[in-house]
């Protein structure tokens, strides 16, 4: 056991209430014109959202209503809206000539009111959204934003539940992502695009500019400064270093025009599935992961600082994972960051919608119920189109991080309709990803891998054929720590231990005689879980992040059995 009370304990204690996660958001997209609006703010909830008098209580936002960090502490009721207000001042240099205001998460639709004008009803499907505010910008300004989340099974939504319990956590109602506001001439950049080989760049800049400066700079020394007059450029990096998992290394990227400026950065790297492994930069690597959800006791889906995140990436780092799979949320855009700074490597899920049957998607399957024809399942237009303009939001979203090994489409049946087309639509889009198509069970033909959810049992069975193997989720072993759980009931369906030494050598035994042994058949696994979550007592850490539950060597010495 190591406690980490100095690494985690104060995070809260250290957080800025005037203004939390005050950070320019995209580090990979970062300019100088940024207005953060996180903050105190009012708000109301009401079932009457055109009733804009009163909205007199303060939350503390970017943080949800339901979090002890948003000084609110309460649940949404079916049918009511949250409204947000906030008055802001801008200078007069600040505004240029296209203004835009930025919410980098808002569950699960909303529009907004600036300064008397009202906008159209946004539907963010959990990813930033960008609104084009230049007609109603001022000095002096009035934001109202009205939202509703009924957790509408038609919207992308996660493992949020009105009834939380077990697997289902408390759910996360109106702004939970940081809010701000950019303001460029014409002529500005308005997205990048990079992909790299080895030994270059691949550039898509996209602007009205006739001309593009692009400079490449390596530790501080410029490498590359070029003028083009293309939007699309091909650059080759003298004497090359890689984006590794032991040397994650970035080049920095600033990319101009005669009105705008980027600063950006890129790591040389590349993923492909050959010979059933995962070969990063031409060299086999075995992806040795662990389950990571997100959650946090003051924000619920939202870190009260980035240290906090940082801690999670760097903490499993020094255990030994080179994988974080992120389980069915879309996190905030300084986690992937923060992966491609320090080398972990990172599964992304999608974000399933549709209503959950514990008997058809849990129990049938764990007892060995895992075939089904899924073509006619789900048959909602709208949460199928929804879920596949997701899927694409979230690959544009993620496109330039380095650290993104692959996506998981579907999770345990949860949402999944007709796999073996979803699989060829996004397979057709981007030729050059990797897909887990159906992570669990209900494994259809189409799928860059066979992925299994194994809790019991033994992975004898497991046999490769067409298709790698991926041990996707395992583990989940249990211990409540006492005054650093969440409470004090055991979830049913795990298996649960009265000691740390119990919980440690079950640990080992677990990976010495059930996993470690069959590693030759496997591209990679995927411990059950980084920490506690709520009612989930399976983290390696408790929820506080106080504690970790086992001996870091120990750890350590059995996960380089892995490589």
């Amino acid at each position: 056991m190591l406690e980490f009370n100095d690494l985690y304990s104060s995070e809260y204690e250290k957080m800025d209430k005037n203004c939390p996660l005050s950070e320019y958001p995209f580090p990979n997209f970062k300019r100088d014109s940024y207005k953060c609006l996180n903050g105190v703010w009012n708000y109301k909830i009401t079932k009457n959202p055109k009733d804009l008098s009163n909205i007199s209580g303060e939350i503390l936002v970017p943080f949800p209503i339901e979090s002890n960090a948003s000084m609110v502490n309460t649940k949404l009721k079916k049918n009511e809206f949250i409204i947000y207000r906030k008055t802001f001042n801008l200078d007069k240099d600040f505004i240029k000539n296209n203004t835009f205001l930025h919410f980098l998460g808002i569950d699960q639709k909303y529009y907004i009111i600036l300064n008397g004008d009202k906008s159209e009803v946004i539907e963010p499907l959990n990813f930033p959204t960008k609104i084009d505010v230049s007609k109603s910008i001022k000095e002096e300004n009035e934001l109202i934003v009205v939202v509703k989340d009924n957790l509408d099974p038609i919207y992308p939504l996660g493992k949020q539940s009105k009834k939380p319990k077990g697997i289902f956590y408390t759910p996360f109602s109106g702004i939970y992502y940081p809010v701000f506001i950019e303001s460029v001439n014409d002529n500005y950049i308005k997205d990048i695009k990079i992909s790299t080989t080895l030994t270059s760049l691949k550039l898509f800049v996209d602007t009205d500019a006739a001309e593009i400066n692009v400079i490449v700079k390596d530790k501080g020394n410029i490498i590359i400064d070029e003028v083009i007059n293309t939007h699309t450029k091909e650059f080759t990096i003298p004497n090359p270093t890689l984006w590794t998992l032991d040397n994650p290394h970035l080049y920095d990227l600033e990319i101009s025009t005669s009105s705008d400026k980027i600063t950006s950065y890129f790591g040389l790297r590349t993923i492909e599935l050959k010979n059933n492994k995962i070969y990063l930069n031409g060299e086999k690597v075995f992806l040795n992961g662990v389950l990571d959800q997100g959650y946090y006791p003051e924000g619920i889906i939202t870190p009260v600082t980035y240290k906090e995140l940082e801690n999670d990436v760097t903490t499993m780092k020094e255990l030994g994972f080179n994988t974080l799979r992120k389980h069915i949320k879309v996190e905030i855009p300084y986690f992937y960051y923060l992966c491609d700074k320090h080398g972990m490597l990172v599964l992304q899920d999608f974000v399933n919608n549709g209503k959950y049957s514990f008997f058809k998607l849990t129990a049938l399957p764990t007892i060995g119920m895992q075939k089904i024809n899924d073509k006619y399942l789900n048959r909602n237009k709208t949460q199928r189109e929804n879920f596949i303009n997701g899927g694409k939001k979230l690959i544009n979203y993620l496109s330039n991080h380095p650290s993104i090994v692959g996506y998981t489409i579907f999770n345990e049946g949860w949402g999944q309709f007709d796999s073996n087309a979803v699989y060829n639509e996004f397979k057709t889009l981007y030729p050059n990803l990797i897909f887990d198509t159906a992570s669990g069970w209900f494994r259809g033909a189409k799928t860059d891998m066979d992925s299994y959810h194994w809790y019991f049992g033994n992975l004898e069975k497991l046999k490769t054929v067409d298709h790698p193997v991926f041990l996707s989720e395992f583990g989940a072993l249990c211990y409540k720590y006492k005054d650093h759980c969440y409470g004090n009931r055991n979830v049913i369906g795990y298996t649960y231990y009265d000691t740390l030494e119990d919980l440690e050598n079950a640990f080992v035994t677990l990976f010495e005689e059930k996993v470690i042994p069959y590693k030759d058949m496997l591209i990679g696994t995927i411990y059950t879980q980084l920490s506690d979550v709520e009612e989930e007592d399976n983290g390696l850490l408790t929820y506080d992040r106080k504690v970790l539950k086992f001996n870091k060597e120990k750890v350590q010495e059995i996960l380089r059995k892995l490589k």
